[in-house]
């Protein structure tokens, strides 16, 4: 039995935000965003924030930090010597940090609040997509140096990131997200300098397409949920078993949300310069949520909140499983990578005229999520970058100088060039529709075995 690779289904979500204000305000909105789900969740004493630091040894983990010393982390300190890192801007437009955001899909959360072993399954492969990711950037970024209208950009030494995990989202119902921050004082060249934004900003689609399939292909994450009757649909990355029951929390969620914003809005009103402490916003958490649900009782503790959502969810009609499915799962042997990358180009041909290799890095990973790969993380990092380096390969260079840096989008392919030059204003024959536009739905076949099954038991 082989599956061929459709249109794209999964729908990575999330941009790249540079964060520009004061730090005690970043600190303020770190704390205040902590729901009391997130207390439950995490350890006591783990701090607001995890602090890694990536050179090209790897990446650390350096503990948790305080709402202190993550305000001191924003403001440009260096931790270990409570020195500043160089020359720091305090203006306006002074960039703090670069922030992205590693999610999934709502039905992981689903699977997580009801099984505290799907729970701990997605913490881990989390945090191994958040180190793959600051790996990614580390190895990736840039900084410039020399004098104005002569500088030129050089690879970062040294990158620093905080890590902030939420549980919740800013309603109440489950959402499992991290906030990865990249500090923007970055090491290179015997000295503390500011991180190239632009460059981060133009890798979105391989930090997104990383953070999903580090997530998406983790043995453990594929196995435990199928030991509790849970099947992964490919395609979308989401849980068919608690896929139907998704928009019920989501409407639930947007009424919270709303009820929310109005009460914040009184309260403004009443209260001009001034900001809202954490009890405030409890208060408001608690009355939004009253007003939502008038029948239920507003939950008081984290275990409550999980309680209370598997209690929906039951209401809403999702019966636990008694038995254990199989895990369907292809190997990275078998994807055949020469054919893997020709449908990448062709699927960004099929998009746009121009890219950049973070483009088809992203292009690749979810990709080989769609093909149901699991796999450890070294054997599908291995394979992504094989098939994005023969992707590479198979593109045509938009310039030719050496000095191009690599987040410019300055690769296509002959297909594009193709049709650019017979579309054109006055070409002869110019089509009506461009040819690369054509593409078929049914993809070429990637993978060349049929995929296998593992029994999964409790």
């Amino acid at each position: 039995m082989s599956t061929d690779i459709v249109k794209a289904g999964v729908r990575v979500h999330g941009g790249v935000k540079f964060y520009r204000g004061a730090p005690r305000a970043a600190r303020a909105y770190v704390e205040r965003d902590r729901s009391r789900a997130d207390d439950y969740y995490l350890a006591e004493g783990s701090g607001v924030a995890m602090r890694l630091i990536a050179t090209p040894d790897g990446v650390r983990s350096l503990g948790g930090m305080t709402g202190e010393l993550y305000e001191q982390w924003v403001a440009g300190i260096d931790l270990d010597t409570l020195t500043a890192k160089g020359h720091i801007r305090t203006d306006d437009n002074a960039i703090r940090f670069v922030e992205v955001v590693v999610n999934g899909p709502k039905t992981w959360s689903l699977a997580a609040a009801l099984y505290p072993e799907v729970s701990a399954a997605l913490d881990r492969a989390q945090d191994k997509a958040a180190i793959e990711i600051v790996s990614w950037i580390a190895a990736h970024a840039t900084t410039r140096v020399g004098p104005r209208g002569r500088q030129v950009q050089v690879p970062v030494e040294s990158i620093e990131a905080a890590v902030i995990r939420h549980y919740t989202s800013r309603a109440g119902d489950p959402h499992r997200h991290l906030h990865l921050q990249i500090n923007a004082r970055v090491w290179a060249a015997s000295a503390w300098r500011g991180i190239h934004s632009v460059g981060v900003r133009d890798s979105i689609e391989a930090i997104n397409g990383i953070g999903h399939a580090a997530v998406a292909t983790d043995p453990e994450f594929r196995a435990v949920p199928a030991a509790h009757g849970l099947t992964v649909d490919p395609e979308t990355s989401e849980i068919r078993e608690l896929a139907p029951y998704v928009g019920a929390f989501s409407a639930r969620a947007a009424q919270i949300r709303r009820n929310v914003d109005r009460l914040e809005a009184d309260w403004r009103d009443g209260h001009p310069d001034q900001e809202p402490g954490p009890r405030m916003r409890e208060v408001w958490d608690r009355r939004a949520w009253a007003e939502a649900r008038p029948d239920k009782v507003v939950p008081m503790d984290g275990r409550e909140f999980v309680d209370r959502w598997n209690g929906e969810l039951h209401e809403v009609g999702y019966r636990d499983s008694a038995n254990a499915v199989p895990l369907r799962r292809t190997l990275p042997g078998w994807i055949d990578r020469d054919a893997a990358a020709d449908l990448v180009v062709s699927m960004l041909g099929a998009r746009r005229s121009a890219w950049n290799t973070a483009d088809i890095r992203g292009k690749t990973e979810v990709l080989l999520a769609q093909t149901a790969l699991v796999a450890d993380p070294a054997a599908r990092i291995e394979l992504a970058e094989d098939v994005t380096a023969r992707a590479v390969a198979r593109c045509t260079p938009l310039l030719t100088r050496r000095d191009v840096p690599e987040h410019v989008r300055s690769l296509t392919s002959p297909g594009v060039l193709a049709v650019e030059v017979t579309s054109s204003p006055g070409s002869p024959g110019a089509p009506i529709t461009p040819p690369i536009c054509n593409i078929p739905t049914a993809s070429p076949r990637i993978r060349k075995s049929p995929s296998t099954t593992t029994p999964s038991a409790r």
